[in-house]
């Protein structure tokens, strides 16, 4: 029935001015004629009461009979193609038969929700175009996307099409909020038929750690949907370990499998299941990531095996197994680099590592509590162009003298050739990186302009830098400029265009000029050209110019460069670099600068002093001398170990994070430490050294457990004899890309410690167990997990008691029938429309009405002339033939002038009967002069003349 609802009820009191007006007018004189009177009083209660309805927000409630239905599609893997198929076929069928007025919405959810239709009265379904995250499935999602999508004044109904294999979320606690709305929610069970055939490896049981040369047992399981026969393998790294030939049976079925395992780090096995029938493919491999431990594993990285041959064979005399790899031949991700215990860069540029394991250095270190150690040379440190880099940051040192003020002030000046040769396009390998920045194409001149950018990021402002280029003739780009911005320099060399000839020589002689009259304590030369062109030989000048404190270092531009240039540098007391790649010439400049900038490289000899007591030095008494060093500065939270006989840095190490770094700032070759080398304890130094870099190792009893089961992954730890109420573990798993994600342990036991998280995604994953007793570290553990496959893969995953409980507890049921999906849900929605509006509007309207009752009088005359002809009118038909009444008047008016002629003394006038009567007045024709005449008469009446 419909109603009436306010939105102001409290302006309601205003009624009291309807009972107001009556009050008034019935107390009040009256002074117009009954039907007036009530009508006025009656149109101005009607004003009052739609004004006070008006302003109290007055809705008129009527009855809703429309339903918004909402679609709940899983999307996940866990659905067949065919039963995919069959939703949207349902949805199809229920939009055909959706009643008229009544609408449908469409959500598709995976592991999130996506809205695919808001709601509408379309009755095609058309392609479901949203794709959700697959691996998972969250009905809870989905429930509460679907509670937003609903209009406030509909009936409601969810129809959830799903298997019901919920594996993130809450779905119970959603369909709570959907029971406390009066909303029901319809399923439509999509579990995949029993009798499908499907097989699948479950889980693998295998040891988290074992031993060099241990038997590993591995046991697989094995789940089957019917009785089968299926091929199973056992793949190692190195291939197929074994192969077997087995019946399954509807269930599970557990088949073991040894290995021997040898060498060290972490291994991963894989077990394969081949069976006659199946349903998907993906999850018919699982893995196992097994650490074997022996001695410990070390990756010396040096672009040339002199620098770290003396290294090796000193570690391998302590029973380290150190293996020589070149820089681009290293790992580039966290897992590769795992499998050793700790890696030493030994004189080894930065420019010369693979994409990729710069930054996963720093967290091979902190992470997974690695070490890490850095030899110097004249390739390593800030020379070798580390500073400003994330391995910088896992270091004890930076790689620059921070103390400006022992830091000469630097005039530079950037010789850069602008010929048509440096037009030329230069795109680099696609599958070659560097750990800086790396130029991937364009022009040679643009290269070489980005690279003079970069280079002036590190000057100071006390320094001065300049700009020639040159072509058949030299120009200054840039003048001498100290302090000069990175937005200047980019300005300055942003015109620069190649064209013409190369004269090497007058570019030379342009920046001479420019240096010479400079006041600056160093005075360096940068010189970039292939080298071929006119211009004469250019030695004389490298030579004047090193005579007047200018050096001269020389880069190649690409490969095919001029002979000459490699003497040039030699000449002019710099560096020669072969630029093969034009892409390195950024990383080149940086290098030059840095090294020109401060005192990176320092040749002289002296003899190392010993900074305290450390184990690293235990048993080591004298050492011998060095005859050079890397510049640097210790960080303020690292240990100095050894140092310079000037109190610079010489060794010193470092907690960073879980692991440990340590920085020797002189080499492991014959150009400093060439007494070292021979020293007879230069083993044991070197074995100390390494050892104050490994994971700790040995006296922790520690047994770690990584599983997973249905969507979750369970890490369990026991901590053995290091037992503690006060002791905080965590567990922190590590992906492949880097990523992290920190999962709490709660104590469950005295030595007992385990912790729960949703399944991550499939890949391979580093679980580094850490243990602390206030800011104390005291565990540090690493284990293996490897998630082979999403939990949608899993058979028998369908979950018809959980659709059934959504739908018992918000009042729906399972349907099967497409028509279902739109019955009308008894939900006694109501829809509220204002009417304030119309009632201020019908208020205006009887405004003029109530006036008129109550002030205008109107008269037949004041019509005009319509108002005469339709008096005349009325006249006409009302004057009737004389009749007897006629008679009676004339007698009673002749009565009435005979009374008063006697109140008078007049005598009486007898009427003569001898006249005759006058003969009776012909009616007008005209209806106005017969409106006319009766008038007349009626006032010769009213005044006594007739």
């Amino acid at each position: 029935m419909p109603s009436l609802s306010f939105i102001y009820p409290e302006m309601l009191w205003l009624l009291g001015v309807v009972a107001l007006i009556w009050a008034v007018a019935l107390l009040a004189p009256r002074r117009l004629s009954p039907w007036r009177f009530w009508g006025g009083l009656a149109v101005r209660s009607a004003i009052a009461l739609a004004l006070v309805l008006s302003v109290a927000g007055a809705q008129l409630v009527l009855p809703v009979d429309r339903l918004t239905t909402v679609f709940l599609l899983d999307g996940s893997d866990s659905l067949a193609p065919s039963l995919r198929a069959q939703a949207e076929s349902f949805i199809q069928d229920a939009l055909d038969s959706m009643p008229e007025g009544d609408e449908a919405a469409i959500v598709v959810f995976g592991g999130g929700a996506l809205v695919e239709r808001a709601p509408s009265d379309i009755r095609r379904l058309g392609r479901i175009s949203s794709v959700p995250v697959a691996t998972r499935t969250n009905i809870a999602d989905a429930i509460q996307l679907g509670l937003a999508l609903f209009p406030g004044d509909v009936e409601k109904r969810l129809v959830l099409l799903s298997d019901g294999a919920e594996n993130s979320g809450h779905a119970i606690e959603a369909a709570r909020l959907a029971a406390a709305r009066g909303i029901p929610i319809s399923v439509v069970d999509l579990a995949l038929p029993s009798g499908d055939a499907e097989a699948l490896v479950g889980q693998i049981e295998a040891p988290t750690r074992v031993r060099d040369g241990q038997l590993a047992s591995l046991k697989a399981t094995i789940e089957s949907t019917i009785a089968q026969r299926a091929t199973v393998r056992l793949v190692g790294d190195a291939g197929v370990i074994a192969e077997r030939q087995i019946d399954l049976q509807p269930g599970a079925t557990v088949v073991p499998f040894e290995v021997a395992v040898s060498g060290s780090g972490f291994q991963r096995y894989r077990v394969q299941v081949q069976p006659e029938r199946d349903g998907r493919a993906q999850n018919n491999e699982a893995s196992a990531l097994i650490q074997v431990q022996g001695p410990p594993r070390v990756l010396v990285v040096s672009p040339s095996r002199a620098d770290s041959a003396a290294l090796v064979s000193a570690l391998k005399a302590t029973n380290v197994l150190a293996e020589p790899l070149a820089p681009e031949a290293i790992p580039a991700d966290l897992a590769g680099l795992s499998v050793y215990d700790a890696v030493i860069l030994v004189n080894t540029p930065a420019r010369s590592l693979p994409v990729g394991a710069m930054a996963a250095l720093p967290s091979y270190v902190r992470d997974l509590g690695k070490g890490l150690l850095m030899i110097g040379g004249d390739a390593s440190f800030g020379v070798g162009g580390y500073g400003r880099t994330p391995v910088e940051e896992a270091m004890p040192v930076y790689m620059d003298v921070r103390n400006r003020e022992e830091r000469p002030d630097l005039a530079i000046v950037f010789v850069i050739d602008k010929s048509g040769s440096m037009d030329a396009c230069h795109c680099s390998s696609p599958d070659r990186g560097s750990a800086q920045m790396n130029t991937s194409g364009g022009r040679k001149v643009d290269i070489a302009k980005d690279a003079i950018a970069q280079a002036s990021a590190l000057l100071g402002p006390q320094d001065h830098m300049g700009v020639v280029t040159f072509d058949g003739q030299a120009f200054q780009t840039m003048a001498v400029t100290q302090g000069a911005t990175v937005d200047e320099v980019i300005s300055a060399v942003a015109g620069v265009e190649p064209r013409g000839a190369t004269n090497v020589r007058a570019g030379l002689l342009k920046g001479e000029e420019m240096l010479v009259g400079v006041d600056a304590r160093i005075k360096h030369m940068i010189l970039l050209t292939d080298g071929w062109g006119g211009g004469g030989s250019q030695n004389d000048i490298a030579q004047r110019l090193r005579g007047e404190g200018i050096t001269l270092s020389v880069v190649a531009a690409g490969g095919g460069s001029a002979d000459y240039l490699e003497q040039l540098a030699l000449d002019g007391g710099g560096r020669y670099y072969p630029a093969q790649d034009m892409a390195d010439v950024p990383q080149i400049f940086i290098q030059e600068t840095i090294t020109t900038v401060g005192n990176y490289i320092i040749e002289r000899p002296f003899t190392p002093v010993a900074v305290g007591q450390s184990p690293l030095l235990a048993g080591i008494g004298g050492t011998p001398q060095l005859y050079g060093f890397n510049g640097s500065t210790l960080k303020d939270s690292a240990r100095l170990v050894m140092s310079t006989d000037d109190d610079q840095p010489l060794l010193a190490t470092w907690q960073y994070g879980l692991g440990h770094s340590a920085a020797w700032m002189s080499d492991a070759s014959g150009r400093w430490a060439k007494d070292w080398l021979t020293w007879a304890d230069f083993p044991r130094f070197a074995g100390q050294l390494l050892g104050s870099v490994l994971p700790v190792r040995g006296g922790q009893e520690i047994s770690t457990d990584v599983t997973i089961s249905g969507g979750e992954t369970t890490v369990s730890v026991d901590t053995g004899a290091l037992a503690s109420a006060d002791l905080a573990m965590t567990a922190t798993l590590i992906g492949g890309d880097g990523s992290r994600q920190d999962l709490p342990l709660t104590q469950v036991g005295p030595s007992s410690y385990q912790g729960r998280v949703e399944n991550p995604s499939p890949g391979t994953y580093l679980v580094q167990i850490s243990g602390s007793q206030g800011e104390r570290p005291l565990i540090q553990e690493t284990a293996g997990l490897v998630v082979p496959y999403s939990s949608e893969y899993r058979s028998s995953q369908g979950n018809p008691a959980l659709l059934g409980e959504l739908a018992a507890l918000t009042g729906g049921a399972t349907i099967s029938a497409a028509a279902d999906a739109f019955a009308h849900v008894d939900m006694r929605v109501t829809s509220a429309r204002e009417i304030g509006l119309p009632l201020a509007l019908l208020a205006l309207l009887l405004l003029p009405l109530d006036i008129a009752l109550r002030r205008l009088m109107l008269r037949r005359e004041d019509f005009g002339a319509a108002g005469a002809w339709w008096a005349a009118r009325q006249s006409a038909r009302a004057a009737p033939a004389p009749t007897p009444a006629s008679a009676t008047l004339d007698r009673l008016a002749d009565a009435k002038r005979r009374a008063s002629a006697q109140l008078d003394g007049t005598p009486r006038q007898q009427p003569s009967t001898n006249a005759p009567p006058p003969p009776p007045a012909a009616p007008p024709e005209d209806p106005l002069e017969r409106l006319k005449a009766a008038r007349d008469r009626a006032r010769r009446r009213a005044s006594g003349e007739e």
